[in-house]
């Protein structure tokens, strides 16, 4: 197959673009350092030549719905089209668990921006699966070390079942590669153990490791970011379940 990776400069969109590739597949690593960018509609024609499908692993930097509601409804409206013009068979978009949930949305703006993507995507000319996944280990040590100031981090009141990033994307590749014919659907994928993030950073501490660059002595919460997100929304029900534990990241 031919697969076009749209984000593959970030993290995850690397990861996925190797699982790929070392599975025998022919990848069209596409972002705005090789003159594709989805939110202006540009190159997109060129990196969809050919292809069987597309997976979408676009990413903003912001917390507001300001910025991520019209970023990811162009980018979005704009892969679509140019997909079904090049006939490709399969969209596969990386989402977050419970974005679309306006529980969970409502107190986190980026969410919005995800939801808009996922409408998108789910009504598109195209077949398209949409992946939900849960936030990933090392998001945690990111976030709590950017609400940390001094001995205090005040994390948000937060339930979550983080995975290994990796491991997200073996499946994402999984699904793009899959035999058959497409179709619309959503799947939803998340790690083995759910805990708040403010005690996943506690453990983080007490093996010796840092959070973003902070060692708190005092890692606090607070509901800020809405009840949705405090109260478990961010668990998908009816999801696969990775293998790797907390303990084993820490320990890698």
């Amino acid at each position: 197959m031919k697969i076009a990776v749209l984000g593959a400069s970030g993290n995850f969109g690397t990861n996925v673009a190797d699982v790929i590739e070392q599975r025998g597949h022919i990848v069209v690593r596409a972002s705005r350092s090789t003159g594709v960018d989805a939110v202006a509609g540009k190159g997109l024609a060129r990196a969809f030549e050919g292809a069987d499908a597309v997976v979408d692993a676009l990413h903003i930097n912001t917390f507001g719905a300001r910025k991520s509601v019209p970023f990811f409804t162009a980018a979005a409206g704009n892969v679509t089209s140019a997909a079904h013009e090049q006939g490709v068979s399969r969209i596969v978009c990386l989402s977050i668990a419970g974005a679309a949930d306006p529980r969970v949305n409502g107190g986190f703006g980026y969410y919005k921006g995800k939801a808009a993507q996922e409408s998108i995507y789910q009504q598109a000319p195209v077949p398209s699966t949409t992946v939900r996944s849960t936030q990933w280990f090392d998001l945690v040590p990111a976030t709590v070390g950017m609400v940390s100031k001094g001995s205090v981090a005040l994390a948000p009141t937060m339930l979550m079942a983080p995975a290994l990033r990796e491991e997200v994307a073996d499946f994402v590749a999984d699904v793009v590669t899959a035999p058959g014919q497409a179709r619309h659907e959503i799947r939803a994928i998340r790690g083995p153990e759910a805990d708040t993030i403010a005690n996943f950073a506690r453990r983080i501490l007490a093996a010796g490791g840092d959070l973003g660059g902070q060692r708190p002595r005092t890692v606090k919460e607070a509901p800020y970011l809405g009840r949705g997100i405090a109260n478990g929304g961010l668990i998908p029900q009816d999801a696969f379940v990775t293998s790797t534990r907390f303990e084993e990241w820490l320990a890698g």
